[in-house]
């Protein structure tokens, strides 16, 4: 027979929570413990008498109509429920011994230990660490969404087995989440940032960040690559970051905080020692266009500048073709800067086009052309973090308009050390040591308001916690989701394994916002069909 315990004092959740139990399952035998000093008495009569305590423990609900059991050894105590106050983060001490206690004395098995669920209120005083604790189950607040509730309490009993939603509706969906992993954040600067990591970052690596250091207006994550990695010792390595297509407001606000820091820093940014640049623009804006030609002949001494506002007209100086407009072009180029519009419907085919030509024109001049120009775009409007996350691929750095020719000529002298600078201009830091995230792309297959299946390279120890975004647009506004691992398979249907969370300590916030993308993500699998 299996019994559940439940530690709460409020007869409307003790209400609650039997009615819940015995939907569930009629068969069940629930005990209830008004104060922690019960449970406690109860524990010394356990000692000795082991499953034999669990019959006569604690005192039915008045609504239950059992049948009182005898004691017998092959009693099983499946599920304890306690408030918060009784048995919280202040008692995990008594938490671990207990449920250690319930399985040395064959109160349940190693295999399916005793399930422990805390209900609570949410509150700023509630310590959602919790989740780090894995003999913890959930945290279910109050008051209690009866339906999450029921799925709850439902993988609780039946333990470490596949997540499948028998309450709470599932879908079944092929789509791209964020999985967050908390790296340690070493400084940040005007341009980017430094973390220390324990393991080596491939060059160039391009990944999206979560910060508090990064907030402005509605949006406190940025995409950034890796610049370098060092190491520092064995097992420590310092990595450098730049940012990726930010945000300009983003930027202003990150060089407010560091300037207004007093401890903060200032490199000397002035290269010394470099060759003739050539600088492609193309931009069908003639007055934009104009802009950047005189910001490169302004601050660079090195810098030939080469202007175009049509595309059609640059392939054919390409080509050496005789026309009225013909500019005489060099063999090559080292940086084309040019306008996101001029890209925008065939993207890479378009950039891979102009490729062609000055691999084509190189040749005719007896030149094997070794490398191509960066590519930098400029964008008028604001771009999607998935657009930018494709473009990194091919485009050095994109920039949005009005320029802030202050963070352009900064990361511009970081990546080309070969551009000289008329004046010597300085790069602000600061020490942070603030949370930062980083967002992994993984892909689920089924999600609902009580779980999701992650299919993922290996498979993720039982218990283990990790942190999920749902994107929506009001980035400020989303929460960091946690989930637990309640089970693990081989993928059957491909490569890698099937990971099965339970969502852990969902607030009444946490499940609006994941309805709304649930809502969101049905209306596109409908849109594709």
């Amino acid at each position: 027979m299996k019994f559940i315990y439940v530690l709460e004092d409020d007869e409307r959740i003790q209400k609650d929570l039997f009615d819940t139990l015995k939907s569930i399952d009629p068969k069940l035998h629930i005990r209830f413990f008004l104060n922690l000093s019960e449970f406690h008495e109860w524990l010394k009569t356990a000692l000795t008498a082991g499953p034999l305590a669990l019959a006569p423990g604690g005192r039915k609900h008045k609504d239950d109509t059992s049948e009182d059991v005898s004691p017998a050894a092959t009693h099983e105590l499946r599920l304890v429920i306690a408030k918060n106050e009784f048995l919280g983060i202040q008692n995990m001490g008594l938490i671990k011994r207990a449920r250690d206690f319930f399985m040395r004395k064959k109160m349940c098995s190693e295999q399916e230990p005793t399930a422990l669920i805390l209900t609570a209120f949410d509150s700023p005083d509630f310590n959602i660490a919790l989740a780090e604790e894995r003999i913890i189950n959930n945290v279910i607040f109050k008051p209690f969404d009866k339906l999450i509730l029921k799925q709850h309490l439902e993988y609780a009993l039946t333990g470490h087995h596949p997540v499948t939603s028998t309450t709470v509706a599932s879908m079944n969906i092929s789509s791209t989440i964020e999985m967050l992993k908390e790296v340690s954040l070493n400084s940040i600067s005007e341009i980017g940032f430094t973390t220390m990591n324990n393991h080596e970052i491939k060059i160039g690596a391009m990944t999206k960040y979560y910060s508090d250091s990064f907030t402005s207006g509605n949006i406190k994550s940025v995409l950034a690559y890796c610049k370098s990695c060092k190491p520092v010792s064995d097992k420590d390595f310092l990595c450098e970051f730049h940012f990726f297509g930010a945000d300009n407001k983003q930027v202003s606000q990150v060089r407010r905080n560091i300037l207004q820091d007093k401890a903060h820093q200032t490199t000397e940014l002035l290269n010394t020692h470099g060759r003739q640049t050539r600088i492609l623009i193309l931009d069908e804006d003639a007055a934009l266009c104009l802009e950047v030609k005189n910001f490169f002949t302004d601050k660079f001494k090195n810098a030939e500048v080469f202007q175009y506002s049509l595309l059609g007209q640059l392939l054919s100086d390409l080509s050496d073709k005789d026309t009225v407009h013909r500019q005489q072009l060099p063999e090559t180029f080292d940086m084309v800067f040019a306008n996101y519009e001029i890209f925008d419907i065939e993207k890479k085919k378009r950039w891979e086009q102009i490729q062609q030509y000055l691999t084509d024109r190189a040749a005719k001049h007896g030149v094997q052309l070794q490398n191509f120009p960066d590519l930098y775009l400029v964008s008028k409007r604001k771009l999607s973090f998935e657009v930018m996350k494709d473009l990194s691929e091919w485009v050095k750095e994109i920039y949005f308009t009005p320029l802030d020719k202050s963070y352009i000529l900064k990361k511009t002298l970081c990546l080309n050390p070969h551009l000289l600078n008329k004046e010597a201009t300085t790069l602000g830091s600061v020490k942070d040591s603030g949370a930062l995230k980083v967002a992994n792309p993984v892909q689920i297959t089924q999600i609902s308001e009580a779980g999701l299946v992650l299919k993922y390279y290996r498979a993720i120890s039982i218990g283990a916690f990790r942190e999920f975004i749902l994107w929506r647009p009001e980035e400020l506004d989303t929460p960091e989701i946690i989930g637990t691992v309640n089970f693990n398979e081989p993928n059957k249907s491909g490569e890698g394994y099937l990971n099965h969370f339970v969502f852990f300590g969902m607030k009444d916030y946490y499940l609006k916002h994941l309805r709304k993308w649930l809502l969101e993500a049905y209306i596109k699998t409908k849109d594709k069909e």
